[in-house]
């Protein structure tokens, strides 16, 4: 038999089942004795990472770690939450050695995921030699990336932003939840910590070649009640009642995969004496999100809840920026008024920096079940709300701010922002919104020039950790925007791993850019370091780690100069690496050429995305010289028609890459006076231009 004859007697693939049949049978298959064991195989399987305390890194390889075989948190809790349905505890109480069930969960989850991906599928229609597109292809799309989409928060994000989150809140949750978001964290938090211990105790075991059975995973992921009552006391006992679930008889209504999955909300398993914690992730993230319901469902507080998380997110947003961009450029809840007193729009959080403002607009805005189940009209009103809406207030604001408006902020402060300023406008959220930037890229209405950043708080933590100065946030921003349509990816932790590694930018002959998660590796590894309690260096990007003669040395100085010249490094930033290499290699001729010469000024311009740049260097460093650099970078953004100009002096007198640095920013204009001055400049100057490339076929710079 040839391999056309194996392709006729095996027959095209069955197509999947409809999902509830598949539910169905999952359900029957976790009722099955010993299924809670096959979970804990699972999780070790699957979930298990090996950090190295000592480097500060995942030891684990990409391609298990980012294996497309591993079960997902949505996946993981699906199975524990048909399990503590079934009647009998022999789910839990019978042992069984073989693997044949994690095979057959394998099995019908993968089946699931082929459902999903058909329902959006096109279908063709053999008598027309069409392709047809289902009517709600787009959110039967999104739901698909939605349940498989990557995690957002890291662990220690969810400790620290939900101290903060439930702060205002402390009263209520003691009063009815018996115990404060502090106390949630701690009993968490030693959960947490006695599960690690044996699990890598476990793992210890099987390095040394110890034989070691389903019931060892299991015990390992198992914690005695008593040791909770006799470190927590009554605490112990509110947090239980509001985290776990019982092993038997629960979770009824969990009735479609995209039903609600009480197992999900409260994530530990109680069997009796003992409690069952198989999704650590779940265990932090349900203290995060879970207090939201309780406090919702008190019709007398939830609007003083809605208020409080409301200010927790606009408060937290500007803290996260400022530890970038400093006090005195971030502001709060600034007010835009056109005369004395008519308020046009309002700002939450508005940076500004040199040419750069962030005009930010927070949304505590969560996604619906109906949405994630891929119901058409919820997916798009909750993206409309929570994306579309804020994303639209932050363009209006920013149209208001490109007028005659008074800005004023909540503590009487004025911002200023520049004559001509270059604007980002930023959505923050403060839940993670499954699937934004797959969903941000298919159903966001954009303006030209102005695409925005759609971040949770999470997001925005991260970005603002290995971006921390705010020439590295707003070039990453800038990418973010310029790229928005032509990226495609299901986590920004890849594109912000592809910007470290080589820059977020197309070649001009590159239509789109699929990123997937191997490449937010370096941020993963520096972000779960974090979880694990290491304080290790953030991961460096592309031009830290490159060298250019003159010019590295010049971006280093930039990094924190005065912020009216950000622009500048912005810039430069912007090159590719062959363009830098290249423009190295002129300034150091042009450094030799005025040393051996005695030449007065030599003068390099290179057209950038947005203006231009003059680096001019001469002979001594005097009024003069910068007169005469700043004619020649005029002479150019006049000739240019450009908007902005920036000129650099480097005098060989000194040894200093940076001598002086201006600005040439305003609106170009046809101007008799710059023409006469471009002509009387070209006779006294010969210019030289370096083409620009943002991008070109050697990169990354290594």
């Amino acid at each position: 038999m040839n391999a056309d004859d194996s392709i006729k007697a095996t027959g095209p693939k069955a197509a999947p089942r409809q999902a509830d049949e598949i539910f169905g049978d999952l359900r029957a298959l976790c009722h099955s004795p010993g299924a809670l064991h096959a979970v804990s195989s699972i999780v070790y399987r699957d979930f298990f990472l090996t950090v190295s305390m000592r480097e500060g890194r995942v030891l684990d390889g990409p391609e298990r770690r980012w294996s497309t075989s591993k079960l997902n948190n949505n996946e993981l809790m699906l199975l524990v939450g048909l399990i503590v349905q079934s009647t009998v505890p022999h789910t839990y109480s019978t042992l069984l050695d073989d693997e044949s069930l994690e095979e057959q969960a394998d099995r019908l989850l993968q089946e699931f995921h082929e459902r999903l991906l058909a329902d959006a599928a096109p279908i063709y229609d053999s008598e027309t030699g069409t392709v047809n597109w289902p009517d709600d292809a787009l959110t039967l799309m999104g739901r698909e990336a939605i349940y498989y989409g990557a995690d957002s928060l890291y662990l220690h994000q969810f400790k620290s932003l939900s101290r903060h989150r439930y702060r205002e809140d402390s009263t209520w949750l003691l009063q009815n939840a018996g115990l404060s978001v502090g106390s949630m964290i701690d009993i968490a938090s030693f959960i947490s910590n006695r599960i690690n211990a044996g699990m890598t105790r476990l793992g210890q075991m099987r390095r040394h070649g110890a034989a070691v059975g389903k019931g060892d995973l299991t015990n390992s992921l198992l914690i005695s009640k008593s040791d909770l009552y006799r470190k927590f006391k009554s605490r112990a006992d509110a947090y239980l009642k509001r985290f776990a679930t019982p092993a038997t008889c629960a979770n009824v209504e969990f009735t479609s995969p995209f039903s609600v999955n009480a197992a999900a909300i409260a994530p530990i398993v109680d069997i009796g004496n003992y409690i069952f914690v198989p999704n650590q992730y779940r265990l932090f993230e349900s203290i995060y999100e879970s207090p939201f319901y309780w406090m919702m469902a008190d019709k007398c507080y939830a609007h003083t809840h809605a208020k409080h998380r409301g200010a927790f997110l606009e408060r937290s947003t500007a803290h996260i920026l400022r530890r970038v961009f400093g006090d005195d450029c971030v502001f709060e809840n600034v007010q835009l008024f056109t005369g004395s007193s008519t308020v046009v729009g309002e700002i939450d959080v508005l940076v500004v920096y040199g040419e750069f403002a962030i005009v930010v607009q927070a949304k505590s805005k969560r996604m619906t079940i109906k949405a994630r189940s891929g119901d058409q009209d919820a997916m798009k009103a909750d993206f409309q709300d929570a994306i579309q809406t804020p994303y639209q207030q932050a363009l209006d604001c920013i149209k208001h701010l490109k007028s005659d408006v008074r800005c004023i902020d909540k503590c009487g402060r004025e911002p200023s922002l520049h004559s001509l300023p270059q604007f980002f406008p930023l959505v923050v959220l403060s839940d993670p919104f499954p699937a934004i930037t797959y969903l941000s890229r298919a159903m966001l209405k954009t303006a030209d020039g102005l695409a925005p950043a759609v971040w949770d708080l999470g997001v925005l933590d991260c970005v603002t950790r290995i971006l921390p100065t705010p020439i590295e946030m707003m070039f990453y921003l800038k990418c973010r925007s310029d790229t928005f349509e032509q990226v495609i990816s299901d986590s920004e932790y890849n594109m912000l791993g592809y910007h470290l590694k080589a820059k977020l930018a197309l070649a001009p002959d590159v239509d789109g850019l699929y990123l997937d998660r191997g490449f937010a590796t370096s941020v993963d590894d520096y972000m779960i370091s974090r979880d694990v309690g290491l304080d290790v260096p953030r991961p460096e990007g592309v031009l830290e780690r490159a060298n250019f003669p003159v010019v590295t040395d010049l971006l280093a100085l930039l990094k924190n100069s005065d912020p009216r010249l950000s622009s500048i490094a912005v810039e430069l930033y912007d090159f590719s690496g062959s363009a830098l290499a290249e423009l190295s290699k002129n300034i150091v001729a042009m450094r030799s050429e005025v040393v051996a010469t005695g030449k007065a000024i030599k003068a390099l311009s290179v057209v950038t995305a947005s203006g231009g740049l003059t680096y001019a260097v001469a002979r001594d460093r005097d009024e003069k010289a910068m007169r005469a650099a700043e004619a020649i970078a005029a002479k150019h953004k006049y000739d240019r028609k450009q908007d902005r100009w920036y000129v650099v002096l480097d005098s060989v007198e000194t040894g200093d890459c940076i001598d002086a640095m201006l600005p040439l920013v305003w609106a170009w204009e046809p101007d008799q006076a710059e023409a006469a001055n471009s002509v009387a400049v070209a006779k006294m100057f010969k210019g030289t231009y370096q083409p620009f490339k943002r991008v070109s076929g050697d990169e990354p710079v290594k």
